[in-house]
């Protein structure tokens, strides 16, 4: 009978840390998933400030085009700050559950800074063009209208990944709180 009880409490030990184990990767998983996902924005910047000597060429001003490129530097910038709060599930699990809580709330609070700059941003693209540049003020409409598709998708896109990116968040949360009971 003694025997019995042993093998059962050596078998339930032997669940319990695959089911640790399981865990573990999963939050592996959703904080390699997290770092993927926070670096489109960086990735994204880097094309935009690729894209500068182009609005050059094209005849926008030197004021707008430092704008623009501050604007892409802010973003990379506190998107990398950002970043570093994703944990690593190896270590203390009450502090990686409030570092991936301040992940998520940083990231939830971007909004509020990104689209009112862009919306200025988008003021200052259509009065630089229309206003200050002769040139493309002819041609306004093929150019807010190519500018607007452009920004439509990359919206799109954008509030695609932050929703990916907060709905990881909240996965490796849940999954830390499960760790966090056994």
């Amino acid at each position: 009978m003694q025997q019995q009880m042993q093998q059962l409490r050596d078998k339930l030990e032997s669940q319990r840390i695959v089911n640790d184990r399981l865990l573990r990767n999963a939050c592996r998983h959703n904080i390699n998933r997290l770092r993927i996902k926070s670096s489109v924005p960086v990735i994204a910047g880097f094309a935009g400030l690729a894209l500068i000597p182009f609005l050059k060429e094209v005849g926008f001003s030197v004021w707008f085009l430092i704008i623009t490129g501050l604007l892409l530097l802010t973003a990379m910038g506190l998107t990398m700050y950002v970043k570093r709060f994703i944990p690593r599930v190896d270590g203390n699990l009450v502090s990686a559950a409030e570092d991936v809580a301040r992940f998520r709330k940083i990231n939830t609070d971007w909004i509020k800074f990104g689209i009112p700059a862009l919306v200025v941003w988008i003021a200052l693209f259509i009065l630089d063009a229309w206003k200050y540049n002769p040139v493309i003020g002819e041609n306004i409409l093929p150019l807010v209208g190519g500018a607007g598709v452009g920004l439509i998708v990359g919206l799109l896109l954008g509030l695609k990944n932050r929703r990916d990116i907060l709905r990881a968040s909240d996965d490796l949360l849940s999954q830390i709180g499960e760790l966090r009971q056994e």
